[in-house]
């Protein structure tokens, strides 16, 4: 049976690095270890796991999430897990305990390993861009921690495309292992940044994309649509900023129109959202937040969906730009 499950997931590499990813990954934001119980996250972790998907995404900043993981973690096969994680944002009151630096670097490295019981990262990221911090010296850590064995591959997250460039030229320069992917937000309401802007340095770079916040939230899914957002929603309890980013007026009102399409084909709309994403150069792996074992099964499904010129060519016809 699980022989069966994993032909549903595709697998694709990393940009040109030789590490392979399920094309979709759990993230752990606001949900394992907080909204989820330890139950809760066992159970849908191994049922991803069941169901092929390999890659998991979490970050130092992401409370207990990296622990609440790493218990599972500790339980499965760690040889064929993908586990990214992240640092950059301040994580107490020191001023060392923030940014880029060697010191925090290193310190949230170990911090990491320890919370997700696993003796290496396969995946760490840079959470955000330090502008206070020497690229050289960043890069110089990642470089020291690969060949140490403490994390496998290093990338970056919501970079500009002009950090991206500085970073490769350094490597380069230096001799230094270059970063394999950049994470960033995109989504058929995020288009215009990824696809304007980032996809010639992804092209020139032979880097991989990873997705977050592919569903916008949930209102590409359909949620919050109609009754307004709920209260117990993740858009509604945690964050008023992705709120107004996400459930405006004119997202919802697009969003709605995907809703008709998708009644038409008799498709959910996560469905073609996500299978949207899927066909777009540059994709690696699409990062999804998961609060319930239902919603997991749905983003799992469109793995699976072919999306077919006819349908792209009417799902991008709603959310152009």
């Amino acid at each position: 049976m699980r022989r069966e499950l994993r032909k549903i997931m595709k697998y694709r590499k990393f940009g040109q690095s030789g590490l392979n990813t399920s094309v979709i990954s759990v993230g752990g934001w606001k949900n394992f270890g907080n909204r989820l119980s330890d139950v809760e996250t066992d159970t849908i972790i191994r049922h991803a796991v069941d169901h092929g998907i390999t890659t998991f995404d979490t970050a130092d900043v992401y409370g207990p999430a990296e622990a609440a993981m790493g218990k599972v973690f500790n339980t499965l096969d760690r040889d064929k897990l993908v586990i990214c994680t992240k640092c950059y944002w301040p994580m107490s009151d020191d001023v060392n305990d923030r940014g880029l630096s060697r010191k925090h670097i290193r310190a949230s490295v170990e911090k990491s390993l320890q919370n997700l019981q696993t003796d290496y990262i396969d995946i760490f990221l840079c959470h955000r861009f330090d502008e206070s911090t020497p690229l050289q010296e960043t890069i110089r850590t990642f470089d020291d921690l690969i060949r140490e064995g403490k994390i496998l591959y290093w990338g970056t997250s919501a970079w500009t495309a002009e950090q991206i460039t500085a970073a490769f030229e350094i490597c380069h320069r230096m001799g230094f292992e270059p970063p394999i992917t950049e994470q960033a937000e995109y989504s058929l309401v995020e288009r215009q940044y990824v696809e304007s802007k980032l996809s010639p340095i992804l092209s020139k770079n032979g880097l991989g994309l990873m997705c977050w916040s592919p569903l916008a939230s949930g209102i590409l899914a359909g949620k919050n649509l109609d009754q307004g957002i709920s209260p117990s929603s993740l858009i509604g309890t945690y964050s008023t900023q992705m709120r107004d980013k996400y459930h405006n007026e004119a997202n919802v009102e697009r969003a709605k129109q995907l809703s008709l399409l998708s009644h038409e084909l008799d498709v959910p709309m996560a469905t073609l959202s996500l299978s949207w994403l899927m066909a777009q150069p540059h994709v690696s792996n699409i990062v999804v937040g998961v609060s319930s074992l239902e919603q997991l099964q749905s983003n799992i499904a469109a793995s699976d969906f072919v999306l077919t010129a006819n349908i792209r060519n009417a799902v991008e016809e709603i959310f152009s730009y």
